[in-house]
């Protein structure tokens, strides 16, 4: 099969699932409910093509949760061995934020800020429909694999290289989002966070002599950034110190958290600020799974009060932090099993609160199918790994120590003289030259 013909017939598979989409009696009323929480029912057909990509690879239906592509699979008995090849890899794309290298005739070769993998992908159309994507740009790209060669399905945005501290934050707001991106399809990089976990979680134990740690969203902060020090700097923390930060919630009770909805745009400002910042008070468990990392879980202690409670009832919102640590993604499998393991009556009560008949294996399939079926380690120790996070805190770093230099006088301050900054270097190599 020529090139040409290559792409004829991966574009014509893709607009049969198109077409399927606007078409299918169980399909087509939920996307045009997914177009109306956009305010997008009356898009032209440019936008409803645009749409549809991410509807495509991102949505699923049914209980046992199936793609679009497993739908259209199912309903389309008479694909042919090439169109079932390309829907089996198309299952295997995924988005990301890439910095354009180079633009080649038939494509373009990317990095991926987000797994640090070089792509040379191969373009679907002409690539007269990319002009003014250029290099040095920053473009948020889906892409898939197929027999060793990558294919470009769509760039959704094109940002310029003067928005890099954007494009960071948004990558690692991608990381935070879906942690396994970061090391899928890199194996150095998987091998690197295997081994930071192993060493970070002997750190952890011999700083709290535990695998976990419950105290309230006032103290998370300082304990965290004392386990950091000591993993950066061997320092260890004073028994005294850890005992000052290790406190107890008056009493147990779940809410909602309004400082938790961030958006892409302002999650930095709001992490940097921590959980201190928030203005209710409620327990937060810092929990080390030996497999997957470092987990900092609010309500997590709330959570177990509902299985540890004679009555469970007196527990304050106790329907909805069960539910709630069932359907938050970034609460995984181990995590769920962790808490079974230390209640016997865990199955049963969970059952008797949700209306269930589950056992334990049927209530991960059922809620955390992805952490069942995958390596999905915790987003603060894939963080610790990554170098657009080195790259984000640096530059937050260089601006506080500018914005603090820019209170101090330099106006009489000679080329040799020590720097007035405070670093104990000279005035010629420190803030001289800034």
């Amino acid at each position: 099969m020529s090139v040409i013909e290559k792409l004829a017939i991966i574009s014509d598979t893709i607009t049969k699932v198109m077409n399927f989409v606007l078409a299918d009696e169980l399909v087509k009323p939920d996307f045009e409910e997914y177009l109306a929480t956009l305010s997008a029912k009356n898009a032209d057909s440019a936008r409803m093509q645009a749409l549809l990509i991410p509807y495509i690879f991102e949505r699923r239906l049914t209980e046992d949760r199936k793609s679009i592509i497993e739908l259209f699979e199912e309903k389309n008995s008479d694909l042919s061995k090439e169109e079932k090849e390309i829907l089996s890899n198309l299952q295997a794309s995924f988005s990301s934020v890439f910095e354009v290298r180079r633009v080649l005739s038939n494509g373009f070769e990317l990095y991926n800020l987000v797994n640090e993998n070089k792509y040379k992908v191969l373009s679907l159309v002409k690539m007269n429909n990319f002009r003014g994507v250029t290099p040095g740009q920053f473009a948020l790209c889906r892409i898939f694999p197929m027999n060793g060669e990558f294919y470009l399905l769509e760039i959704s945005n094109v940002i310029s290289s003067i928005n890099k501290d954007e494009v960071y934050k948004f990558a690692i707001a991608k990381i935070i989002e879906k942690p396994e991106d970061a090391y899928d399809d890199n194996p150095k990089k998987l091998e690197q966070i295997e081994q930071l976990v192993e060493n970070f979680g002997k750190k952890f134990d011999e700083c709290f002599n535990s695998d976990e740690v419950i105290t309230t969203n006032i103290y998370a902060d300082n304990l965290i950034n004392l386990f950091n020090i000591y993993c950066d700097e061997g320092i260890m923390p004073a028994k005294e110190e850890l005992e000052k930060n290790i406190k107890q919630v008056e009493s147990n009770r779940y809410f909602t958290v309004s400082d938790f909805k961030n958006s892409y745009s302002d999650f930095m400002e709001k992490s940097l600020e921590g959980f201190s910042s928030h203005s209710s008070i409620y327990d937060i468990g810092i929990i080390y799974d030996k497999e997957l990392g470092l987990f900092v879980l609010p309500f997590y202690q709330t959570f177990c009060k509902v299985y540890e409670a004679e009555d469970y009832k007196t527990v304050q919102g106790y329907k909805d932090c069960i539910k709630s640590f069932f359907e938050n993604d970034k609460v995984p499998a181990n995590i769920i099993k962790r808490v079974a393991n230390k209640y016997s009556n865990f199955i049963d009560r969970t059952n008797e609160i949700l209306g269930t008949a589950y056992n334990l294996d049927s209530l991960l399939n059922y809620y955390k199918i992805d952490s069942v079926s995958k390596k999905i380690f915790s987003s603060a120790s894939v963080l610790y790994a990554s170098k657009v996070f080195e790259q984000m805190m640096n530059t937050v770093s260089v601006k506080e120590e500018t914005k603090q230099n820019e209170n101090i006088d330099y106006s009489n301050v000679g080329r040799n003289d020590k720097c007035p900054c405070g670093s104990g270097k000279k005035y010629k190599n420190c803030c001289m030259p800034k």
